[in-house]
């Protein structure tokens, strides 16, 4: 259990990482360095906030509460009944932030058609946070 815990403290900090780029970049209107082309087409566009708030600022707020709580299951500061509310909340909020990604990508693949990398890998962190959770 301890391993798979640490392993959403280490997905949340990647997607802490990825997000704060994209929040970076665009606070400080600097370029996007995107090994692929279209990572502007993507973060630029209508769909880039959801109720005036930008996808990546949802993401940091996500990811930030994905390692404090995982923070706290790791370091067993709580009591079983809390450990169980903690889990559950966990698994509610990674199955909305996947649902939210796939439906994020597919804009990307069908709306916007253009892929933004950074975009790609937080849905894939998204992913594998579910799936962890689901082991957990």
């Amino acid at each position: 259990m301890a391993e798979f815990i640490a392993s959403l403290i280490v997905l949340a900090l990647l997607g802490i990482i990825d997000s704060s780029y994209l929040t970076w970049t665009h606070l400080k209107k600097k370029p996007l360095v995107c090994p692929i082309a279209g990572c502007e087409a993507v973060v630029e566009s209508k769909w880039s906030r959801i109720f005036f708030v930008r996808n990546e600022i949802l993401g940091l707020m996500y990811y930030a509460a994905v390692l404090v709580a995982s923070t706290l299951l790791f370091q067993g500061l709580n009591t079983i009944g809390t450990a169980l509310n903690i889990k559950t909340i966990l698994i509610t909020m990674s199955s909305i932030s996947l649902l939210f990604s796939a439906f994020l990508v597919y804009v990307q693949a069908r709306i916007i058609k253009s892929y933004c990398f950074y975009c790609l890998i937080s849905a894939f962190i998204n992913l594998l946070i579910f799936l962890n959770m689901l082991l957990l």
